[in-house]
């Protein structure tokens, strides 16, 4: 598995990287469940007949797909989901092996993109607070106007690739759900799943992962 690691980086021209995950745990000091019921109550005040969508959604990114179909929602929870995604990278966590991984990828000649469906702006102010942002060559974060173009759909990913002036055949994507490896799939990028919790490592590999790891440092120590 080792030799697999290191052949695909070796190959790869790009590494895109999720943000919540493999960069750092968000919403660790202001949880995703609060900021959903936030959000639920501030619709809730927009739209006094909330669908069964709207209550049942679990994420954040959930209730913005729910609401979706209502354009003046959609932008209202939009707005307040940047608010709050600024707020929680002020508290993120970082991933043990994240930044030696930018830092490896970097120094091998690699361009590195973050490809996440959080606030790109929020991304942006994680990374220069923590001195990460000269190893990113661009952060692609979720379409404010459209939240249907979160993954899994490739769009953020062939946006990204196409920022980086390449294919996303010659980009190695690493993500820990699902939905990215659907994305990364779906936009013709190899794929590596990061199984940080037990039980992720089927799932991602049933929705496409090709390689697993279980800690961001194998990815820097496969390309030192």
């Amino acid at each position: 598995m080792i030799d697999q690691l290191e052949q695909m980086l070796a190959s790869a021209e790009a590494v895109l990287f999720d943000f919540d995950g493999p960069i750092c745990s968000v919403f660790d000091g202001y949880p995703a469940r609060q900021i959903t019921r936030e959000l639920r109550e501030l619709a809730g005040t927009v739209r006094h007949d909330l669908d069964d969508a709207l209550h049942k959604a679990n994420s954040p990114h959930d209730l913005l797909l729910a609401a979706a179909a209502d354009p003046q929602l959609a932008a209202v929870l939009e707005r307040a989901l940047q608010i709050a995604e600024l707020r929680a990278v002020d508290t993120a966590r970082p991933t043990p092996g994240a930044a030696e991984s930018l830092t490896a990828c970097q120094s091998s000649g690699k361009l590195v993109a973050i490809v996440s469906n959080n606030y790109a702006d929020a991304v942006a102010h994680y990374l220069a607070n923590t001195g990460l942002a000269t190893r990113v060559d661009h952060v692609e974060g979720r379409d404010p106007t459209d939240p249907t173009l979160m993954k899994p759909s490739p769009h953020l990913i062939d946006n990204a690739a196409r920022a980086l002036g390449v294919p996303p055949s010659v980009c190695v994507f690493v993500g820990d759900q699902t939905s990215d490896m659907e994305a990364g799939r779906t936009a013709g990028a190899r794929t590596i799943g990061y199984a940080n919790k037990p039980g992720k490592a089927d799932a991602l590999a049933i929705a496409g992962a090709e390689i697993l790891i279980a800690t961001m440092a194998e990815v820097a120590a496969a390309i030192d």
